[in-house]
């Protein structure tokens, strides 16, 4: 009971490492405590803004107007809610995301998701130091250059495997399995289902890897504004990533059934063990960049679910 009278840091001890099934027993009794303030004048909803606990942050989804006025509140600092939200999170929330670039679009979302439930004039209302909300491209600075870094870095190693594709399966296309009739031109395995595998194959691999090829181009080429790692430069790579894979599957499969064509009359076992080989790089690639992919899918796509209340903990 002396815990409820007098709150001590216990509570925003909770918030700050995000201890929701503490704070929802707590405060499903006694949901006044949304307004006591730290030694630095700050809510339990400032301290989950400030350390990045999404599920704390939800409080505000539950306290009708009441969030309103506590939004308002400014620290010892004069820094209000988007302030906070300005400020770069700890370590150990950014390394819950993977790629310094999606953690700078992490970033974002909350900066973003916090200005949405404030009042116009407090973005832009100055702390004691003068800062606006541009206090957030100087906390950011390095990490926007780390992501900076890795996506042209990936894109880069990405931009010359595609190339190199591109570069086969075009010089492919015309160098038929089989060769061509020499009085007719037509190919001699025009009537072979394999050659007709072969075909679609390369076709395929062309169009996705030199998608891939334009895909990363593009974000080489990017100005790396804030607000492109907010949508643009992660659905390029994602994009990108997913064209390279279709590519490298489909070079696989034109090169089997070429194999497979050259070799259908000799030992039976030879085309059957390319075939299985050829599955290696293709298991590889998925196994290898599926994580990042659909990291990049969630994070790009499935953002505002982190900011959706899946309990309700006062009412």
């Amino acid at each position: 009971m002396r815990l409820i009278k007098y709150p001590s840091n216990l509570i925003f001890d909770a918030a700050e490492i995000g201890n929701y099934e503490f704070l929802a027993v707590l405060m499903s009794s006694y949901p006044e405590l949304v307004w006591e303030t730290d030694e630095k004048n700050r809510t339990i909803i400032h301290v989950a803004v400030l350390h990045r606990p999404a599920n704390i942050f939800n409080l505000v989804h539950e306290i009708g107007s009441i969030k309103d006025v506590i939004v308002t509140f400014e620290d010892d600092q004069g820094n209000n809610i988007v302030h906070m939200a300005a400020k770069i999170a700890p370590q150990n929330q950014l390394n819950l995301v993977s790629g310094v670039a999606l953690q700078m679009q992490r970033e974002l979302v909350w900066f973003e998701e916090v200005k949405k439930i404030v009042q116009p004039q407090y973005i832009e209302m100055e702390n004691k130091k003068g800062k606006t909300q541009e206090l957030f491209t100087k906390e950011h600075q390095t990490l926007m250059r780390q992501g900076e870094k890795w996506m042209k870095d990936t894109a880069t190693s990405c931009l010359l495997v595609a190339t190199i594709i591109a570069t086969v399966v075009f010089s492919a296309a015309f160098s038929i399995p089989g060769g061509t009739d020499e009085h007719t031109g037509k190919p001699n395995f025009l009537k072979e289902k394999a050659f007709l595998y072969f075909t679609i194959a390369d076709g395929v691999a062309l169009f996705s890897s030199s998608t891939a090829m334009l895909m990363f181009l593009f974000i080489l080429t990017s100005r790396y504004a804030e607000n492109d790692f907010l949508m643009s430069l992660p659905l390029k790579l994602m994009i990108g990533l997913t064209c390279l894979f279709v590519s490298i599957a489909s070079i696989m499969m034109a090169f089997s059934t070429a194999f497979y064509l050259s070799c259908q009359y000799g030992s039976r076992w030879t085309p059957d063990l390319t075939f299985f080989f050829a599955i290696v790089p293709i298991a590889l690639y998925a196994f290898m960049q599926f994580p990042l992919v659909s990291d990049m899918s969630s994070s790009t796509f499935c953002s505002s679910l982190l900011f959706q209340p899946w309990k309700h903990m006062i009412y």
